[in-house]
């Protein structure tokens, strides 16, 4: 089988990249490496191949207020181009999706958590800056379930691990390191490490037709827990702490329903969340 990598030089992609090479023939694309994907010409010229693994992104949290335009035209132009050229033949198309896109919904209307695939996928104010990087990952959903091709949907729950940037648990890291012990709310959120969001995410590209499926961990911590179990492995007192008001539109709480990836992949051997946290600070220290 021949693959089709976008975004392996980022943190999910890269992961991914190490598990799949061994095993299958991966050629990869990524901004990194001058392969701008927002390129329609050079999107024209990529090979054919059996499976299109789309990861290529923009992401992270900062990033959608500082730089909302550049996050929405990098996450949705890629698509477009990628599913363009390929939308014509019989290649699988793997989309990587968000957790992002359906906030309104739980926040404004109380859809169940956790949640599950059938979610309304809702977006209270369309100025938001926080919207730039769901807003395309929405309508990309929506292009890739009718494009032709057959094809997987996965929405990633706050994976994390060796690698990441722009995230809560890097940024709180680096913040501890400045001496700044602080986060900006304390919602809940379902963080899933890596390795097992890799063996999830290859176990679905092979086994899983034109269906939306949740890839995450169903355990919910309050941010201000993770935060205080990061203190206590970097060996600093946790009550040293400070909680700030939280952004508009962040999420009050986040966790999947992931009984249909369970169900299709019989993998429910998570990685605990301290032992995720100790690889990964191990990473940035």
């Amino acid at each position: 089988m021949k693959i089709l990598l976008t975004g392996h030089k980022g943190f999910i992609g890269s992961h991914l990249l190490r598990s799949l090479e061994n095993q299958y023939e991966v050629i990869c694309a990524d901004k990194k490496e001058n392969l701008d994907l927002c390129d329609q010409a050079l999107t024209e010229s990529l090979p054919d191949c059996d499976v299109v693994v789309h990861l290529a992104a923009i992401n992270g949290t900062k990033l959608f207020y500082d730089i909302p335009f550049d996050v929405a035209t990098n996450n949705l132009l890629p698509t477009v181009n990628l599913l363009n050229r390929y939308r014509n033949t019989d290649t699988k198309f793997i989309f990587a999706s968000t957790c992002e896109i359906f906030n309104g919904a739980t926040d404004l209307f109380n859809y169940k958590i956790p949640t599950d695939e059938k979610v309304p996928v809702v977006f209270d104010d369309i100025l938001n800056p926080r919207w730039s990087y769901s807003l395309p990952k929405a309508l990309g959903e929506n292009l890739v379930a009718n494009s032709g091709l057959n094809w997987t949907i996965l929405r990633f729950f706050n994976i994390y691990g060796p690698g990441q940037i722009d995230h809560f648990i890097p940024e709180f890291v680096n913040r501890v390191l400045n001496q700044k012990i602080q986060i900006v709310g304390n919602d809940t959120r379902s963080f899933c490490y890596v390795d097992d969001a890799v063996k999830l995410t290859r176990n679905l590209i092979e086994n899983c037709p034109n269906q939306i499926i949740n890839v995450g961990n169903d355990e919910e911590f309050e941010i201000a827990y993770v935060a205080r179990k990061i203190l206590k492995i970097m060996e600093i007192d946790p009550s040293l702490l400070e909680i700030l008001p939280g952004k508009k539109g962040s999420a009050r709480r986040r966790c999947p329903d992931i009984s249909i990836a369970k169900k299709l992949t019989n993998f429910d051997s998570f990685t605990p969340i301290e032992t995720g946290l100790k690889h990964t600070i191990a990473s940035l220290l």
